[in-house]
């Protein structure tokens, strides 16, 4: 099983364009998700040098709702790592116009691609973890 997993992964990054992008798409996704939320939800929640999660919602005792990301384990994992996931596995599809470009540029689209794909996720999930938990979007 071990190593039916190490040969795939050896295929899925076989090239230097897709690991470098896939670390990159994995960075940027995870230094905006916080504030993605706090454009969703209307939070509160920010950049990391800005405060992070500490002016959101979810720590107010007399707020009406609760950010879904924030007060649910459940929805908040789910949620954002399912748009994580996806923006890092989009962005190391081999997608055939994506090869055999200047490298620069096949990572820069590359990873512009996963972030879009991150970002699509994300809304999708914030909709349905909103509608679960009875947030007003």
């Amino acid at each position: 099983m071990v190593l039916m997993i190490s040969k795939n992964k050896q295929r899925l990054l076989n090239t230097q364009e897709k690991k470098w992008s896939a670390m990159i798409t994995l960075i940027i996704s995870l230094i905006i998700v916080t504030p993605l939320c706090g454009f969703l939800f209307q939070c509160g929640c920010d950049w990391p040098w800005a405060g992070l999660d500490s002016k959101c919602n979810f720590y107010k005792l007399d707020a009406e709702h609760k950010c879904p990301w924030c007060a649910s384990i459940i929805t908040g994992l789910l949620s954002t790592g399912t748009a994580i996931v996806a923006g890092v596995w989009a962005s190391i599809l081999s997608l055939y116009h994506l090869t055999r470009q200047n490298p620069v540029k096949e990572v820069l689209v590359r990873m512009v691609f996963g972030l879009m794909v991150f970002v699509g996720v994300a809304f999708l999930m914030a909709m349905f973890a909103a509608q679960w938990q009875g947030y007003p979007v």
